[in-house]
């Protein structure tokens, strides 16, 4: 018997459809690119997903920094009408596209100038697992809820805006982009790293709900850590109502500790509303997960809405964060702030 040499094929036809395959066998070598590249392109987006900026963290469980804070305490939200409320008009088609939304955020000037998304249905049930999830799906989808690495502005998941309403202390999240959309204008206002010319130039915040509008004046701003590992931890995020003013003094005051700045003319009373501004922050690169906070209150009804920058005053030794202290040296010299920024505030004892 005589035996066929066999032809030995180059490495190209493994892969390419020659004369002589089989029907099934063409279709793999057809489809196979197919799917490598589409795992390529998995793979790509898995991998900015690990890298994008991450949201501020909510889910904690130690709260112990809160000295005497009850977070859990059902706390009463500010009434907005007797009035039977409406949509403003200029909300209205936005509104009637998606009801998600709750609000506009705008800083004239900037970029910043968005409608605030929020996913509804806090029932006052405290699982920071389920806030965490509830806070990142507007952080990860657009106004239309499709997939969106840039995300929306969203308001806490806590923070109940309803036709009667609104919260104590509003969180509102957005991504620090480096095509300057979103919250990226926000970081200006860390003075340490840019001056204060931001700040004196930007020093109000409007925030309309999809009622009523509002202006709120900035009184603190704090760069802060989130991790363990780069120092102890203010979990600023963690609180959205207060049950007794000591809660409000308690909380406000630890605020002012890290603030960049005080205005004489800003100051707070129980009972104030305030919106905190989040975002991500990176002067010692993205190894560090840090944020930008800025806090601004509500104009009170028949105060003037604009600030007098000239009176504001620029905290030269604000309370840091370990990493910080740990690179640039040095250590907090202890709260500084006049008590009378908080009305009732009381010093401890020593």
């Amino acid at each position: 018997m005589t035996v066929k040499n066999k032809v030995k094929k180059p490495l190209w036809a493994y892969f390419i459809p020659v004369r002589g395959d089989s029907v099934f066998v063409i279709v793999q070598k057809i489809c196979l690119p197919i799917i490598i590249a589409w795992l390529g392109v998995v793979l790509f987006m898995l991998k900015g997903e690990y890298e994008k900026p991450k949201p501020d963290p909510v889910l904690i469980k130690n709260v112990s920094l809160l000295d005497n804070f009850a977070v859990e305490e059902v706390t009463p939200l500010t009434p907005v009408s007797k009035k039977k409320p409406t949509v403003l008009p200029e909300y209205k088609e936005w509104h009637d596209q998606n009801n998600d939304m709750v609000g506009w955020i705008k800083i004239d000037g900037t970029a910043v100038d968005y409608p605030v998304m929020q996913v509804k249905g806090f029932d006052g049930t405290i699982n920071y697992n389920h806030i965490y999830k509830q806070n990142m799906i507007y952080l990860e989808q657009d106004f239309y809820k499709n997939y969106s690495f840039a995300g929306c502005i969203t308001a806490d998941y806590r923070a109940v805006f309803d036709k009667n309403r609104r919260p104590a202390n509003a969180l509102i999240y957005g991504h620090n982009l480096l095509n300057g959309t979103y919250f990226h204008d926000v970081r200006y206002y860390d003075i340490q790293e840019y001056g204060r010319e931001f700040y004196d130039e930007h020093p109000t915040i409007q925030f309309d709900t999809i009622y009523e509008k509002g202006t709120y004046k900035i009184f603190a701003i704090m760069e802060q850590n989130t991790r363990k590992s780069e120092g102890e931890v203010f979990y600023y995020d963690i609180v959205y109502k207060f049950d007794k003013q000591k809660e409000f003094n308690d909380y406000y005051a630890k605020v002012l500790d890290r603030s960049f700045i005080y205005n004489p003319e800003v100051d707070l009373r129980y009972g104030d509303e305030v919106i905190v501004l989040s975002t991500c922050t990176f002067p010692f690169g993205k190894s560090i997960s840090l944020r930008l906070v800025v806090y601004a209150r509500r104009v009170r009804d028949g105060e003037d809405p604009t600030v007098d920058v000239s009176k504001t005053v620029i905290n030269e030794d604000p309370l840091m964060y370990d990493y910080y202290y740990s690179v640039m040296g040095g250590k907090w010299g202890g709260r500084k702030w006049d008590p009378a920024l908080i009305q009732g505030f009381r010093t401890k004892k020593a």
